[in-house]
């Protein structure tokens, strides 16, 4: 009875191990057989990818660290799920309007770097987002090649290359909101287009990546709202027509509709804590009466994107050059191609519609309406010294609103030229059919190589990151205020004199006191950290204090100095600490 018993007991474990590896290889099965089909946008994608690819990769060999604005963004994407989860997004300069304190919508940036902020080492917070990047183009690829075959696929892989030129390379990876939003709204233009043509399955990623790019940067609102109300239009319009309603419609409605309250719940929580909350502020500071850069300013930036030649196709002088491109007066060619562009969106988009076709109307309508969008972005820009500069980083979308414009009146003179072919086609069928699937495959490999080949080219061109020779000096002050410092304590950190190439090192260096398990609490950190961070009357048990130079500090430990040289000059930055007592005086750590 007993061996019987022990008989089954030894075959249970070998039953379940069967099912397990039978329902891994079905899986693995399937896996291998979606691999297979969606191979070439797959391929044709990674090879667009190739100069963030290559920017993510220098990030991690360079050891990138947080400078400047990106320490605030990855602080706060720690505090995800913490008590003092960010409930808005970052700090915006265009609260200098109103004189109140803006962020930019939500905090789906945060969430979306939280793990490698909190798990990863500091220069895979990088590499985490040089492969969202380079999922939004593949994505972007695989979006093409569904709405216009492998032609469409090619194009728009080769496009996306070229474009790449014209962006910082340093954006590539960066976590600074203008730049992290950039190829997820290159995907929701793919996306919306999509939807437009009925693809509702979409719907859910559509409403998550709109979320995001919106609550990324106020400069994206616009171009994505457009974007939405043209993917509205096209899907109801598809709706009209019962026999082209798919199953399955009203559960990924409902996904989408779910999603958007999950992504807008924390900005919504802010709106009932507060009062204003930040929403509220976002919509005040639009409102206000103020200086804008004008019509005439953003006519500039609209010619200056879609103009030959336009922002898309050449590498600027400096990442920074749209602020004043934005300011000089287009050539008459620039300004003639740009209207002559516009128009022939404008008639491709009345033909499709004749026509019926409703794929090509809406991807006229979305060049259209993110032309208008980037114009009146740029025109409603406060002309005042700080946010006037800002259109050198709020104008880099225009790179994808030209490539966008380019890429649609390509395919439909493609179209054209297609149709035109059929009609003159004669009859020949089986060897044709065997020789023209031969001649797809080869012109394919060809066409990938050129992706890969141009893609390589701009990678090539891509320039150092800007804080790049602040890198390491950071991360020898933190490594020793690591040693120094005692996990878990709550200290005040103080930021002494600085330059122009010490002060972006500061948020950088809090960010690894928050990493190493401190609470660095100092004046004025409100606005842009959030009330944790604010000093007030809060009680700390260490000092630290971070200033140029290397001079001594009464009752303060100096301990460490890092000397390094930018364009600006030579520098020296110090790290001092202190113990704090119970009456509040410094006590010298021992060293």
């Amino acid at each position: 009875m007993s061996i019987a018993l022990d008989r089954r007991r030894n075959r249970a474990p070998r039953a379940w191990a069967g099912i397990a590896i039978f329902v891994a290889g079905v899986w693995l099965g399937r896996a291998a057989r979606w691999l297979s089909r969606r191979a070439p946008e797959i391929a044709a994608g990674l090879a667009a990818s190739i100069p963030v690819l290559v920017s993510a990769i220098h990030a991690a060999v360079i050891g990138w660290q947080p400078a400047g604005d990106d320490g605030i963004i990855v602080t706060r994407a720690f505090d995800v799920l913490t008590s003092h989860s960010p409930l808005v997004g970052q700090y915006s300069e265009s609260g200098f309007v109103t004189g109140q304190i803006v962020h930019s919508p939500g905090p789906l940036l945060y969430w979306l770097l939280a793990i490698p902020a909190r798990f990863g080492s500091v220069s895979s917070i990088a590499v985490w987002m040089g492969i969202v990047n380079t999922l939004a183009i593949v994505a972007s690829v695989a979006l093409a090649r569904r709405r216009g075959g492998l032609v469409l696929m090619f194009a728009a892989a080769i496009a996306i290359a070229l474009m790449c030129q014209s962006l910082p390379s340093e954006s590539f990876h960066d976590v600074w909101n203008p730049a992290a939003g950039l190829f997820p709204s290159l995907l929701l233009i793919f996306l919306c287009w999509s939807v437009a043509c009925g693809e509702h399955r979409l719907l859910p990623a559509t409403a998550l990546v709109a979320s995001f790019v919106t609550q990324t940067h106020l400069t994206y609102i616009l171009p994505a709202i457009g974007m939405l109300f043209v993917a509205a239009l096209g899907f109801a319009a598809g709706l009209r027509n019962p026999l082209r309603r798919q199953r399955g419609l009203r559960r990924w409605v409902l996904a989408a509709v779910a999603v958007v309250p999950i992504c807008w719940a924390p900005p919504l929580l802010d709106e009932i804590e507060h009062s204003p909350g930040n929403l509220t502020l976002v919509l005040e500071t639009a409102s206000t009466k103020q200086a804008r850069l004008g019509a005439d300013i953003g006519w500039h930036a609209l010619v200056r994107a879609v103009g030959l030649t336009p922002w898309w196709l050449y590498q600027p002088h400096s990442e920074w050059n749209r602020k004043i491109d934005v300011r000089q007066t287009p050539s008459s060619a620039q300004t003639d191609t740009a209207i002559a562009i516009l128009a022939i969106l404008g008639l491709i988009g009345a033909i499709a519609l004749a026509r019926r076709r409703r794929d090509l109307a809406s991807a006229a309508a979305l060049a259209i309406v993110l032309a208008t969008a980037l114009a009146v972005d740029v025109a409603a820009t406060p002309n005042t010294t700080v946010l006037a500069a800002t259109v050198g980083y709020t104008a880099w979308w225009g790179s994808i609103l030209g490539m966008w414009a380019y890429l649609v009146i390509a395919w439909a003179l493609w179209l054209a030229l297609r149709t035109r072919l059929a009609r003159e086609k004669t009859g020949r069928v089986a060897a044709a059919a065997r020789l023209r699937r031969g001649l797809v495959v080869a012109a394919s490999l060809v066409c990938l190589g050129g992706v890969a080949a141009t893609a390589g080219a701009v990678a090539s061109t891509e320039a150092p990151d800007s804080h790049i020779r602040q890198y390491r000096p950071i991360a020898q002050l933190v490594s020793a205020l690591d040693r120094a410092v005692p996990g878990g304590v709550t200290l005040r950190l103080r930021l002494g004199g600085q330059n122009i190439s010490t002060q972006p090192m500061e948020p950088a260096i809090r960010y690894g006191l928050v990493r190493h398990g401190d609470l660095p609490l100092s004046n004025g950190a409100l606005k842009r950290l959030g009330a944790h961070y604010e000093l007030l009357h809060k009680r700390f048990s260490w000092f630290v204090y971070i200033a140029d130079g290397t001079q001594s500090v009464p009752r303060m430990l100096r301990v460490a100095t890092v000397r390094f040289r930018t364009g600006f000059g030579a520098n020296a930055f110090s790290a001092y600490i202190a113990k704090v007592a119970a009456s509040g005086r410094l006590v010298p750590a021992l060293g």
